[in-house]
């Protein structure tokens, strides 16, 4: 594990940003990649072994593509805090012209955790979670239209999260890896609620999710030890969980879609859990509306939309396609703020709970 410092402040890279590289990672990349969405913490030990190099060859290349932008490692909401948050998907109408410096003011929320530039009938796609509805409420209600170069907004409220990007990964590895490298979990020792340590414990997590447990417990005031038990009562619980991301061009994965289904809600639940398993699938829930699940996609290119609602509406019926808009542009992904390329140029703590301190 790299031994940078780590701040909950956020990072920026901006100035090593190039924008003009979109050439495929190598296997060997991918294959780390793949490797930490399966384990996002494991050693560098653990890593090689699986990967058949010596863990200062992993670390090294690790480095490389973090420092790069091309991949990164971060925290996540766990299943039980996504059941109990709020969550909530924004559709913004801007001024003409406005539309990138609103983005880029939203890119600098927590509690916004992606953004993506859309072609279609509104402009701007967000994600926005808070730890409870009253003040998300007064955000949408009071702040957000106040916001200058935003003209209307249009909120769909999530009832059920089947998974917001956490379960994704490049499936490249064989499946002996995979079984390798899954994390066992045993029983929490605790089930009570987060409390402000374990916060700013996410906090630091979310700029830098493979920070050593010196380096957290330096930033929370607790020691090494106290640290590594939080984190792994945390995971148990599914309060929360890690995640490994990268620069999804470079992958092979130029495109994406929203897509908003209906169907009837009796059958939400068992669609919901078959469709996070699709290999394009990056968030799935069902929301409050007529169109009463949201689905957003990865593609390799536009072309592959059509075939993918043709298989969508074939594997189940029950399914209709209400409404779709192709991506124009990644801004924002899970806390990190993205160049046009996909790479990572800023990462902002992903806060659920900014909105309730204010």
């Amino acid at each position: 594990m790299e031994s940078r410092r780590i701040g909950t402040q956020g990072l920026d890279r901006s100035q090593d940003s190039d924008t003009g590289s979109a050439s495929l990672l190598s296997e060997a990349d991918l294959g780390l990649i793949d490797a930490l969405q399966i384990s996002p913490r494991a050693s560098w030990a653990q890593l090689g072994d699986v990967l058949g190099v010596d863990p200062v060859t992993v670390a090294r290349r690790w480095a490389r593509l973090n420092s790069a932008g091309e991949a990164w490692s971060t925290v996540a909401l766990g299943q039980r805090q996504l059941h109990t948050m709020t969550m909530a998907f924004l559709e913004l109408d801007c001024e003409a012209g406005a539309t990138l410096e609103v983005a880029d003011a939203l890119g600098q929320a927590g509690h916004l955790i992606t953004l993506q530039h859309i072609a279609g009938s509104y402009d701007l796609w967000v994600i926005a979670v808070s730890a409870s509805l009253p003040p998300l409420a007064d955000y949408l209600l009071a702040d957000l239209p106040r916001l200058p170069g935003v003209r209307k907004i249009r909120t769909h409220m999530a009832t059920r999260v089947f998974d917001a990007s956490r379960r994704w990964r490049l499936r490249v590895l064989p499946r002996s890896a995979v079984s390798a490298l899954t994390p066992a979990t045993g029983p929490a020792e605790s089930t009570r609620p987060m409390d402000d340590i374990d916060r700013r414990l996410f906090s630091a997590l979310s700029v830098d999710g493979r920070a050593t447990y010196p380096e957290l417990g330096e930033l929370v005031g607790a020691s090494s030890r106290t640290v590594q038990r939080r984190l792994a009562r945390l995971v148990a619980t599914g309060d929360v969980d890690f995640r490994c991301d990268l620069a999804r061009p470079l992958a092979g994965w130029h495109a994406a879609a929203v897509l908003w289904l209906e169907m009837p809600d009796h059958l939400l639940e068992k669609t919901g859990r078959a469709l996070v398993d699709w290999a394009e699938t990056r968030t799935c829930a069902a929301v409050a509306g007529p169109a009463n699940m949201l689905l957003t996609v990865g593609l390799h290119s536009a072309s592959d939309l059509h075939p993918l609602v043709s298989r969508l509406t074939s594997e189940f019926p029950h399914i209709r396609v209400v409404d779709r808009q192709m991506v124009l542009r990644q801004a924002k992904l899970y806390g990190r703020v993205l160049d046009a390329t996909g790479r990572w140029v800023r990462a902002t703590p992903v806060d659920p709970w900014a909105l309730e301190l204010r």
